[in-house]
C-alpha cells in the first residue's frame, strides 16, 4: 500500500476488520446448526411463526446459507453479494427478536447454538447484537462500492 494516504490504509483495515467479524459471526453460528439440525428446527419452531416440515426445511436450508454467506464474505469476487445477503438475514434475525419479545416468548433463539439455555433470552442484547453486525455490513458494502467506483474510473 506504497503512497496510499493513512486515513485510507486506515479505513481499509477497518473494513477488513468488520468483514472478518460478520464472517466468523455467521460461520460460528452456523456450524452448531448444521450439526443438528432437528434442535435447530425446534428452536425455529419456538418463534410459532412456522411449524413442522417448514420448520425443518429452514433449520436445515438457513445454516448452510449462514455458512456460504460468511465464507462468501472472504472471497472477493462474490463478496458483495454475500455482505448482501447476510444484511438481508440480519434484518429478519432482528424483526424475529423483537416479534418474540413482544410476544413475551421465552425461547431459546437458536443463534449460536440449536440447544436451549437455562436463561432467560436477553432480546435487547440480541437485537443491539444484529444492530451491530449489520452496521458493519453496511459499512462494508459502502466501502466496497466506493472502491468498485474508483476502480471504474480508472
Amino acid at each position: 500500500m506504497a503512497g496510499v494516504k493513512p486515513e485510507v490504509r486506515s479505513m481499509a483495515y477497518l473494513v477488513l476488520l468488520g468483514r472478518l467479524i460478520v464472517s466468523a459471526a455467521f460461520i460460528l453460528a452456523a456450524l452448531p446448526k448444521i450439526q443438528d439440525p432437528a434442535a435447530f428446527a425446534t428452536s425455529v419452531e419456538g418463534y410459532r411463526i412456522v411449524t413442522g416440515n417448514l420448520a425443518m426445511w429452514i433449520a436445515l436450508v438457513l445454516p448452510w446459507l449462514e455458512l456460504v454467506a460468511g465464507l462468501g464474505l472472504l472471497i472477493p469476487q462474490i463478496r458483495r453479494g454475500s455482505n448482501l445477503i447476510i444484511a438481508l438475514l440480519l434484518i429478519v434475525f432482528t424483526v424475529l427478536h423483537a416479534s418474540a419479545w413482544a410476544r413475551g416468548l421465552d425461547i431459546n433463539c437458536g443463534c449460536f447454538s440449536p440447544h436451549g439455555s437455562e436463561k432467560a433470552p436477553d432480546y435487547l442484547w440480541l437485537i443491539l447484537r444484529n444492530l451491530g453486525l449489520l452496521t458493519a455490513c453496511v459499512c462494508v458494502l459502502i466501502c466496497d462500492w466506493q472502491n468498485r467506483q474508483r476502480r471504474i474510473r480508472r
